[in-house]
């Protein structure tokens, strides 16, 4: 048997049911039996291995007995996987039939290509913004400052999205890497246990030559954040750490300590923004509650705590 032109790489924890949805919106192109899909699962509690056996006895599997991440997930799936082309794919995603081949199309008509993403939908058929340009101070500036919603230029908000376009980066939810620049360029930094993983892959190898593309006719459905939500306050935390990661990595320390203030400040206003919505809404308050909580973390450790804001420092 020939090897696979692709290998879908899924990593899932406790998210059984969107799992099942991702993989039959994948089996259900026919195109599929040139595929593979290795899923990883971090030690769900939910059923997920035993709905895998009873439905997709097909997909190689890779059982994990810790929660190792998103990121170390992915690495555990890169072990087994064989195609010419990898596929990030998240659980709770569910590609239109179709869409996929495309996308290879393109990889191979393009060269220069290290990566491509398609257009992600929301739950209601609504544009969700999935790629933009490389992050930097400006762009985190407008973000901390509440201001992504006037400025919207990081996630190219005021583009519609129509046609093929050269990006900074596209969405780990759904990406695909050529395996040439994986050798070339490596995978996924596994010092992130997540976010961010994905934008810090395509700078990276953006400059390095490489380029990333945005490919608007093939879809796929993203809910978003479904095992995210469970865990607000601590993903909160993670992720801003993880952002500091890549400052440091590829800004430096000046850009860093930089963002350390605009990060106060945003932990201020955020603060001040969520209090009210705990104090005047009260079908808020869980969520408040949790942001909350979330929100004094981040400020206190990138005041105090040198190995949650210079996370390269600690982890070399």
């Amino acid at each position: 048997m020939s090897a696979p032109i692709l290998s879908i790489l899924v990593v899932n924890w406790n998210t059984k049911d969107l799992l099942s949805n991702c993989l039959r919106s994948i089996y259900e192109d026919p195109d599929s039996v040139n595929w593979e899909v290795v899923v990883v699962d971090n030690d769900s509690d939910d059923g997920s291995l035993a709905m895998l056996e009873r439905g997709f006895p097909q997909v190689v599997r890779v059982d994990s007995d810790e929660n190792t991440g998103f990121v170390q997930g992915n690495y555990l799936a890169l072990e087994k996987a064989s195609g010419d082309y990898l596929l990030l794919l998240n659980t709770d995603t569910e590609v239109e039939s179709g869409a996929l081949g495309p996308l290879l199309e393109f990889m191979a008509g393009h060269p220069q290509a290290g990566a491509v993403g398609p257009k992600l939908l929301n739950r209601d058929g609504s544009l969700q913004l999935s790629c933009g340009i490389s992050p930097s101070l400006a762009t985190e500036f407008t973000n901390k400052m509440l201001l992504h919603n006037l400025f919207p230029f990081f996630k190219l908000g005021g583009w519609d999205h129509a046609e093929i376009r050269e990006v900074g980066w596209v969405t780990g939810a759904c990406l695909m890497m050529r395996r040439e620049v994986v050798a070339q360029m490596g995978f996924l930094d596994p010092a992130l246990f997540m976010f961010y993983e994905d934008l810090e892959w395509c700078l990276r190898i953006g400059r390095n030559g490489w380029k990333v593309f945005y490919y608007p006719s093939s879809r796929v459905l993203h809910l978003g954040g479904q095992s995210t939500r469970k865990n607000l306050s601590e993903m909160l935390v993670i992720s801003q750490q993880s952002l500091y990661y890549l400052f440091e990595k590829h800004y430096g320390r000046i850009q860093l300590h930089a963002l350390r203030l605009l990060t106060l400040v945003e932990m201020a206003l955020r603060t001040m923004v969520w209090s009210l919505f705990f104090a005047l809404i009260p079908s808020r308050r869980p969520e408040a509650r949790q942001r909350l909580r979330a929100y004094l973390v981040i400020a206190a450790n990138t005041l105090l705590r040198k190995s949650y804001w210079a996370p390269v420092q600690s982890c070399s």
